[in-house]
């Protein structure tokens, strides 16, 4: 059993044999050895000066103005630390919250609705092979999309080739084969996993659905809106402006129009949308208790909610500036700092200042390291462990019998 049991590190730590103070791999030592180098670097030369008498004066300085700035560097690295800290902890919050909701979604939809296997509806000579209703596995239906674009787009791609836009109408006509024991429940908890794993890869500014851990939870024959190479580059491109005073607007005239094919949605309000429609449609259709349909729908609300407030923790950095002058103050504490003490301690000043900047780099350096918390950095949330374990839970969901009577026909 490895999903119950807590990570190693967890383990590791509770032991005081367990060398915490020589790891390399998880710190910031990495990133700090530059700055630690050009503090230690200058003070050699600070002593070399002083002990040659470059200047032909002693390079001593009163320290009275070094202990008042001390103050003020001690309060402004604890304020952004704390900040730092204060946006990992809110993106560990939202994670459980999306846990919760999934959760319980999955649950409900398990015990309060009718299995409705998927199986094509059969089709008499003469009759349209097309169903009376959607079918989740028809991806543009599901998600209030006309497919219109998609086949203009093949068409572009590959001429008027009959055979590719009739391998395309077999995908949204619902005749898909293979997997027609599937309950219409699975294929749905499929989509509470992907919305979960679609938030990982939006805030790691990983778009679109060709990723490993996404195969098999879409709607086979499903393409997002905004997978295009031009919806990427313009997120480059504004991610690019970020921090400058220039913004780059279009000049074409605002407008929203029914039937305009230029909307763009990420993938997860892509899936909150026909989770949405799904809901509604089914309670229409009387196959999920009433009482439900609100427990629902407030669900993929809070969802929504949450992927949007950890939209608002990656969009939204720690002001340039104060990222800026935070270092810079930083670098001429340290600078300044060798000056009050060469008189006192001679030699033992390099070693000194080395601890000093060690310090006083490294608090700064995870205050960098945790503000974004989406990431894939060794200290950042392990965001794919907990879409594993979310789908170890909804595998074991999807394989409890039902026993309430009436929930099967």
């Amino acid at each position: 059993m490895t999903y119950f049991r807590r990570p190693a590190e967890y383990y590791k730590r509770t032991l005081w044999t367990y060398p915490d103070s020589l790891r390399i791999r998880g710190s910031v030592i990495p990133a700090i050895l530059s700055d630690v180098f050009i503090i230690s670097s200058f003070s050699v030369l600070v002593m070399v000066a002083q002990k040659t008498n470059l200047f032909g004066r002693s390079l001593n300085v009163p320290s009275v103005i070094v202990p008042a700035l001390s103050v003020v560097v001690g309060l402004i690295l604890a304020f952004r630390t704390n900040t730092a800290y204060d946006r990992y902890w809110e993106g560990r919050k939202l994670w459980a919250n999306l846990d919760v909701q999934i959760r319980n979604f999955s649950r409900m939809i398990w015990v309060g609705m009718r299995e409705a296997p998927h199986a094509p509806p059969p089709v008499s000579s003469g009759s349209s092979t097309k169903p009376n209703r959607y079918s989740l596995r028809d991806g543009h239906h599901l998600f209030g999309r006309s497919n219109s674009s998609i086949k203009s787009k093949h068409r572009a791609d590959n001429g008027s080739d009959a055979a590719t836009l009739a391998d395309l109408d077999t995908v949204n006509s619902g005749q898909v084969g293979p997997h027609e024991e599937d309950s219409e429940k699975v294929l749905v908890i499929k989509l509470l996993l992907a919305y979960a794993v679609s938030v990982k890869h939006h805030l790691r500014q990983e778009f679109g659905v060709r990723y490993f851990d996404l195969e098999g939870l879409l709607p086979r024959g499903y393409e997002p809106c905004a997978a295009t190479d031009e919806y990427i580059e313009a997120r480059y491109l504004h991610d690019w402006a970020m921090g400058d005073n220039q913004r780059h607007y279009s000049q074409q005239p605002w407008d929203i129009t029914a039937g305009n094919d230029d909307g763009q949605m990420s993938l997860p309000l892509e899936i909150a949308h026909g989770l949405s429609l799904w809901v509604i449609g089914e309670a229409r259709a009387a196959r999920i208790e009433p009482t439900l349909v609100g427990s629902l729908l407030s669900s993929i609300n809070v969802m929504v909610d949450i992927f949007t407030n950890m939209e608002r923790i990656v969009f939204t950095p720690i002001p340039l500036a104060y990222s800026i002058h935070l270092r810079q103050v930083v670098y001429l504490y340290c600078l300044a700092l060798p000056f009050t003490f060469i008189d006192s301690l001679d030699w033992l000043l390099v070693p000194l200042m080395c601890l000093v900047s060690f310090t006083l780099f490294g608090v700064e350096a995870i205050g960098r390291e945790i503000e974004n918390p989406f990431g894939k950095d060794a200290n950042d949330l392990h965001m794919d462990e907990f879409c594993r374990n979310l789908k170890r839970e909804l595998d074991y969901t999807v394989n409890l019998r039902n026993s309430i009577p009436g929930a099967h026909v």
